[in-house]
């Protein structure tokens, strides 16, 4: 959900972002790449009950059918260039014209179901997150795991970024420099984070996302 709200907003505001101006030549509600194979067929196999309980990870529901991002897929459709006076218009025009609700709709579609250039980052984050729990499972069960090989993910969560971002920074440089490696210290680890943290605050403050 913060993801979803967060994106919209930081998109829906001008000027764009100088790495951001894809949002003013793709379509939103494209599901396909370039050689016309279907991004859905790429992510949604990992997504399915059969593939996540095999990794003995237990979810309250399902994650995602095809039934229904074929239906993320139509809404994206009837929301895009389908209004009076956006009938050429690109999704930044869109993000700007429409009302905030039918923004933040076409905004969330295109961050899930846009198979060919910038979008459907919220199933490309889940189906790696399932594809590295079984990469994780595969390196424990087979003979590297005997030799006390470990495969570590970490997970960062947005909502603790926004409100610790020092914190946040701090976490993964101890992750990704553990407390045994000689070659950083932990004053430098903090100026690091000390120094990102303060780099989002002051962009956080100069912009209404």
């Amino acid at each position: 959900f913060s993801m979803a709200v967060s994106n919209y907003h930081y998109h829906a505001k001008k000027p764009i972002p100088r790495p951001e101006m894809w949002i003013t030549r793709q379509n939103p509600c494209q599901v396909t790449y370039p050689n016309g194979e279907l991004f859905a067929d790429y992510v949604l196999p990992s997504l399915s009950k059969r593939s996540y309980e095999a990794l003995n990870i237990n979810y309250d529901s399902r994650l995602i059918l095809r039934s229904e991002f074929e239906a993320i897929a139509n809404d994206c459709e009837s929301l895009y260039q389908t209004r009076k006076g956006l009938e050429t218009a690109n999704q930044f025009e869109h993000l700007m014209n429409l009302d905030a609700p039918d923004g933040l709709r076409l905004a969330t579609a295109e961050l899930t179901i846009q198979g060919d250039d910038n979008g459907g980052d919220m199933l490309r984050m889940s189906n790696n997150i399932l594809k590295l729990k079984q990469a994780e499972k595969i390196v424990q069960n087979s003979w590297m795991g005997g030799r006390n090989k470990e495969f570590q993910v970490y997970t960062l969560s947005l909502d603790d970024f926004i409100s610790e971002p020092k914190n946040s920074a701090l976490e993964f440089l101890n992750f990704v420099f553990d407390h045994n490696e000689a070659d950083v210290s932990m004053e430098q680890k903090e100026s690091a984070a000390m120094k990102y943290s303060q780099t989002y605050l002051n962009k956080k403050e100069g912009s209404r996302h």
